[in-house]
């Protein structure tokens, strides 16, 4: 009886409950606000580099909507400024001596149309610096934004320093790298590139570029050329932090030629309708020019940027933000690009490379018309 009575009490206490709810909420707007106030940000991109002519700043704006985002995302003026109410301006300073630019607008069209955003338009600013950037100046950016907050950010320069590159030999015309050695057992050396860091540079990504033609036929006895490509393959050896960006410590990194083949096996898709052309043919100096080795330099900032947005490899999933955008968010940084270009490869590696079994499939000849290996 006591478990009937307390059951009853339950029920009676809930419907109660209940009904003082229903009363609550009629009394109450019905309208429900899924959007909370909302606040424009700005969202720059500059990256100045002291080997272009041309300096571009890129300046968005976040935004909040009704609808579908991924349908807003698709509109340009979701997330660009009308051009007349940016001011965008850049100070040099050097040596107690300023100059400044006032940036102009621009659309460019090599936005990626793929992805959830518009494109291949996007709206640009530049200026182009009479007789380049000064390597030794700091750069301040200052942005106007009409009925919004200003926006400025600073950052300093990579200093040019030519010839930093040690290994391979800059300046050498024939130089070869050996990526294997063919005989009995086919071995693949280690290959050591060497540099000393510049002041002003934080990293360096260490990325070697491989010059291929890939001529497309109708027939598989490729005697009817239907279309041919010029490509550069990326094969990516690795990232190097400096130990402080003051300059002059030496910096290496090693890769094992196998790699070579790997990523070439890799990138590449086996076609009887296809063949492919290691290198592009310098006649001057009789070597088939076939890859480059290439160090993009980045300052502090940018360094940091990349760091913070690397993919996540631990446990804790949570990403820190990073920005040096002051009313804003994005990145302000500099970078440069070094290399040793026109870089060829020993016969013994063209040989693997054709006759190797993880690419003799590609269809690889070279074009140094004196190889037993040439695209005749």
């Amino acid at each position: 009886m006591k478990t009937k009575l307390n059951l009853k009490a339950t029920l009676t206490g809930l419907s109660a409950f209940c009904g003082l709810l229903i009363l609550a909420m009629s009394s109450c707007s019905t309208d429900i606000e899924l959007n909370a106030p909302y606040q424009k940000t700005a969202v720059v991109f500059g990256l100045l580099d002291a080997q272009q002519d041309t300096q571009w700043v890129r300046v968005n704006r976040t935004w909040l909507g009704t609808g579908n985002q991924f349908d807003a995302a698709m509109i340009a003026d979701s997330s660009e400024y009308p051009a007349e109410d940016l001011s965008v301006g850049i100070t040099e300073r050097v040596n107690g001596q300023n100059r400044s630019w006032a940036l102009l607008d621009t659309t460019i069209q090599n936005k990626s149309a793929e992805g959830i955003f518009f494109g291949p338009e996007q709206q640009m600013w530049y200026f182009i610096p009479e007789g380049g950037l000064d390597t030794d100046a700091e750069y301040d950016l200052a942005i106007a934004i009409e009925g919004e907050d200003d926006v400025s950010s600073s950052t300093n320069m990579i200093a040019e320093q030519i010839g930093n590159i040690t290994q391979p030999p800059p300046g050498v015309t024939n130089f070869k790298l050996g990526l294997a050695s063919v005989g009995f057992q086919t071995t693949f050396p280690d290959l050591t590139f060497k540099w000393s860091s510049t002041a002003g540079a934080s990293r360096y990504d260490a990325m070697i570029l491989i010059h291929v033609t890939e001529r497309t036929w109708n027939d598989e006895e490729h005697t009817d050329l239907l279309s041919e490509e010029e490509r550069i393959i990326e094969w990516p050896i690795g990232t190097l932090n400096a130990p402080d960006d003051g300059g002059g410590d030496v910096l290496q990194k090693e890769v094992n030629g196998e790699r070579f083949f790997t990523t070439l096996a890799t990138k590449l898709e086996a076609d009887p309708f296809v063949t492919r052309v290691l290198g592009v043919w310098d006649e001057e100096v009789q070597i088939a020019r076939v890859l480059d080795f290439e160090l993009t330099v980045a300052n502090e900032e940018l360094s940091t940027y990349l760091e913070i947005n690397s993919p996540i490899t631990g446990v804790i999933q949570e990403r820190p933000e990073y920005t040096n955008i002051n009313g804003g968010l994005g990145l302000f940084a500099a970078r440069s690009t070094q290399g040793v270009y026109g870089i060829g490869c020993t016969t013994a590696s063209l040989e693997y490379l054709i006759e190797g079994p993880s690419t003799y499939d590609l269809n690889f000849c070279t074009p140094n018309p004196f190889s037993d290996f040439y695209c005749d």
